[in-house]
């Protein structure tokens, strides 16, 4: 299914992510969003592979990135804050 395809499935239904670096549980209604507690990304995804890749890619970055089942078949990347200013 396409992102567009994603989008619509979430209007429809949100999916509940739990951020697992403050354990706040976050409804998301889009495919991209932030935990309301800390301000952490979330990124979902309709394949785990998918979802892998991002993760992999964060983590390459340096980035505190982890892997979550969201359940309803959708995995969520969660990476911690991201803050301005470059190397």
């Amino acid at each position: 299914m396409s992102e567009e395809g994603l989008g619509a499935r979430l209007e429809r239904e949100s999916a509940q992510v739990e951020c697992p670096l403050c354990r706040h549980r976050q409804w998301l209604s889009g495919p991209t969003g932030r935990c309301g507690q800390c301000g952490s990304e979330i990124e979902l995804f309709e394949s785990r592979e998918e979802a892998g890749r991002t993760l992999e890619r964060l983590s390459q970055e340096g980035r505190v990135s982890f892997l979550v089942d969201a359940g309803k078949d959708l995995w969520a990347v969660v990476a911690n804050r991201k803050f301005g200013g470059g190397r």
